[in-house]
C-alpha cells in the first residue's frame, strides 16, 4: 500500500491514530538526522523528535496542515524546537571538556577522555592544582563538580551571585584545561 502526505494528512484529519503512526514511520529518522545537524547529539535529538511527536498529537497541531505543508511544517518545527533547545542548555556544562580527575579525596569524578588508564602521577598533579586554585574558584568547582549543585544552589550556598559562580568556574577550567593541556600532551 503506497503511503504519501496526502494519506497521512487525511488520517490525522479523521484524528485516526493510524495517521500519526505513518506520520512517525516515515519522518522520524530523517528529522533525527536534521535535529541532528544542530545538536550534533543524536540521543538528544532522538528525544526531541519524540516529543515533537507527542506534542503534534496532543495539541491537536496537524489541524492545522495540509499535505502541501506537511513536510515543511513538521521540519521546521523540528528545527525551531532544535534552536529552542539549544539556547536552553548550559553553555558552560556543555562547553566543558577539560580533562578534570580528582581521586577519593574529592569524591569519584573521572571524566572519560580517551587517556587509557590513569596514573597516580595525573591524578596527583590534578589534586595538587586543584588545591593551587584561589579559595573562591576550588569552593565553586567542588560544588558544582564534585557535590553536583546546581549554578544557583553554590551561589546560595557560597552567597554569591548566579553571575560569579559562572565567572569563577569558568576561570578554574580554564586554569585547569591551560595546565592539563601540556601535562596531557606528554602522556598522550
Amino acid at each position: 500500500m503506497f503511503i504519501d502526505d496526502n494519506s497521512i494528512c487525511r488520517l490525522l484529519k479523521d484524528r485516526d491514530s493510524r495517521g500519526l503512526e505513518l506520520l512517525f514511520k516515515y519522518y522520524y529518522r530523517p528529522l533525527v538526522l536534521w535535529a541532528d545537524t544542530f545538536l550534533n547529539d543524536i540521543p538528544a535529538s532522538e528525544d526531541l523528535v519524540q516529543e515533537f511527536f507527542v506534542s503534534f498529537w496532543e495539541k491537536h497541531s496537524y489541524e492545522r496542515i495540509t499535505s502541501g505543508n506537511l513536510r515543511g511544517y513538521i521540519f521546521v518545527s523540528v528545527r525551531n524546537q532544535s534552536l529552542k533547545f539549544l539556547e536552553k542548555r548550559d553553555p558552560l556544562r556543555e562547553a566543558v571538556h577539560v580533562p578534570v580527575f580528582i581521586s577519593e579525596e574529592y569524591g569519584s569524578l573521572v571524566e572519560e577522555y580517551e587517556l587509557g588508564d590513569l596514573t597516580e602521577e595525573m591524578l596527583q598533579a590534578v589534586e595538587t592544582e586543584i588545591q593551587r586554585l584561589p579559595p573562591r574558584m576550588r569552593e565553586v568547582l567542588t560544588s558544582v563538580y564534585i557535590d553536583g549543585l546546581s549554578y544557583r544552589e553554590t551561589s546560595e550556598k557560597l552567597n554569591i551571585s548566579i553571575s560569579t559562580v559562572k565567572t569563577l568556574l569558568v576561570n578554574a577550567l580554564k586554569r585547569l584545561r591551560e595546565i592539563f593541556s601540556n601535562f596531557l600532551s606528554t602522556f598522550c
